[in-house]
């Protein structure tokens, strides 16, 4: 596709039919390279292993009290999320270091902030548990 290229009001842009796309073929040999991650974030990363036993107090929390649906769903919605986070925030903090192993104070910055990030959706699956506790047992 041309970017450079002047299309008048008045001219029908030709744009794929979409009816007719073959999807994508699946590849299941490339969710090895991500179980690969889960296992190096397992293996390497402290911060990782708390917030899987966490996210497993919170399956937990949820199996004991068997709260409304909604709950169920935003509880583990949340901590997969916050575990998400925590992957891309060492990913973050690794890709930094290789590329970069001084100290500086812009590299400091960039790993605090992401740090920050898990922190403040740990601060909120943690609530988020709280209210979900009160709430169910009320």
């Amino acid at each position: 596709m041309d970017l450079n290229r002047k299309h008048k009001p008045h001219e029908r842009v030709n744009l794929p039919n979409l009816a007719q796309a073959k999807p994508a073929p699946v590849r299941f040999a490339r969710l090895g390279y991500a179980f690969d991650g889960l296992r190096a974030a397992w293996r390497e990363e402290p911060g990782f292993r708390n917030h899987v036993l966490g996210a497993l107090a919170m399956v937990t929390t949820l199996l004991v009290l068997n709260p409304a649906a909604h709950w169920w769903a935003l509880a583990l919605l949340c901590s997969a999320l916050l575990l998400a986070l925590e992957l891309v925030n060492s990913a973050i903090e690794r890709v930094i270091d290789h590329i970069d192993g001084q100290r500086h104070p812009r590299i400091k910055a960039i790993k605090d902030m992401s740090a920050a990030a898990v922190i403040v959706a740990s601060a909120g699956v943690f609530l988020l548990g709280i209210v979900m506790i009160v709430d169910t047992l009320a």
